[in-house]
């Protein structure tokens, strides 16, 4: 996504002297514009959860007491340019982050005072500040790190769900995380009896398992049905037709989406919906070392979530 280059520690002084204000900047070089777009709407939506005391804290690397003087916030500044910036402010220092050049992501550390930093005003200290402002760069991407790394929406669910257009105009719709037929036929593409037929299939082939997954009949769910989900599939790509025959292949990438459709809804989605909506009102009297594993690792899971929210500054409405 993007590639980094060297921190550099600038210091404004006249020759022979040391003022004690100075900056450090990270730079990260994006290949593609529309990936810096993106993660900068995800950095403005995290300003707010940025701006708490105890993340500033963390990151300035000074304790937060009573006795702190000077501004305490995260601020999105337009100043003009292609984007906003976004700053952060600690005593007499700053951080701040920023698009230059179109495709540079920059994060500034800035100084007007380094005694903040525990760094005397003298140009022997010089390496000792270019370390420390270094570590305050480091700290504010390390709050983002979630965002700096790969959970970033890059749009392929909101794709997987868009209708496709053929080259023939014809529309085909998206797929769903909810449908049952679709999630049949899923079902159906991922077992292992295919490895007999050399990884291909015919429709025939999956009509009774995908209506077997549905609780239904060949004569309730029709062949057609079934060749119109499948069509969803390969619109996707991830089904393809091996030339010159009627069979069908599941494609790597299908399969792994398959197996993801299935555990997201099966496993997690359907239980925690029950779990939510109509809970064994008994369960809430056990202990937790008395409760199944599977039940305590729900509700981790409902925990966790519910910490992620917070996280990420939404709150729950009760």
């Amino acid at each position: 996504m993007y590639a980094g280059f060297p921190q550099k520690t600038v210091t404004a002084s006249p020759a022979g002297t040391y003022s004690g204000r100075a900056h450090n900047c990270n730079n990260a070089i994006f290949h593609r514009r529309a990936a810096l777009e993106a993660l900068g709407e995800r950095l403005f939506d995290v300003n707010r959860t940025i701006g708490q005391p105890t993340k500033l804290a963390m990151i300035f690397g000074r304790k937060i007491t009573r006795r702190h003087h000077g501004k305490l916030e995260t601020v999105i500044e337009d100043l003009d340019l292609p984007n906003p910036v976004i700053r952060s402010y600690c005593r007499n220092g700053s951080i701040k982050q920023y698009v230059r050049d179109h495709l540079g992501l920059r994060t500034e550390a800035t100084s007007n005072n380094v005694t903040d930093f525990g760094v005397p005003k003298a140009t022997a200290s010089l390496p000792q500040l270019r370390e420390a402002m270094a570590a305050v760069t480091d700290r504010y991407l390390t709050v983002q790190q979630d965002i700096l790394e790969t959970f970033i929406d890059r749009g392929q669910l909101r794709q997987l769900a868009a209708p496709t257009r053929l080259p023939n105009g014809k529309r085909i719709p998206g797929l769903k995380l909810d449908h049952p037929r679709q999630l049949a036929v899923m079902h159906a593409l991922v077992r292992f009896a295919h490895i007999a037929g050399g990884d291909t299939f015919t429709t025939k082939d999956l009509h009774p398992a995908a209506a077997a997954a549905l609780d239904l009949t060949t004569d309730q769910y029709r062949l057609a049905s079934l060749r119109y989900d499948l069509s969803k599939l390969r619109a996707k790509r991830l089904v393809e037709k091996v030339d010159h025959s009627r069979r069908y292949r599941l494609r790597p990438e299908g399969y792994r989406l398959c197996v993801l459709f299935l555990k997201l809804f099966e496993r997690i989605y359907a239980p925690l919906t029950a779990g939510l909506l109509r809970p064994v009102t008994a369960d809430t009297a056990l202990a937790d070392e008395k409760r199944h594993r599977l039940d305590r690792l729900y509700q981790r899971i409902v925990t966790d979530l519910d910490a992620l929210w917070r996280a990420v500054g939404l709150k729950a409405v009760a």
